[in-house]
């Protein structure tokens, strides 16, 4: 679901369980909901895989940040 849906939140296919780092803090891309349609982007933080929701727009951004050298 993941795949089909990415590219109309600005994300890839291949974003999917990407890790990326937000308020100092670790997260995980774990799925997307369009019924969502501010924070369709579901994440886990790492350390203790506790949901939550994002926007897209901010997790293109941090995982764009994270890219860059």
């Amino acid at each position: 679901m993941f795949a089909l849906l990415a590219g109309q939140y600005g994300l890839e296919a291949t974003d999917f369980e990407r890790e990326f780092i937000a308020s100092g803090e670790r997260f995980r891309i774990t799925g997307i909901d369009p019924r969502r349609p501010k924070y369709p982007i579901s994440v886990e933080r790492i350390p203790d895989r506790r949901g939550f929701k994002f926007t897209a727009d901010n997790v293109a951004m941090l995982l764009k940040a994270k890219d860059k050298p």
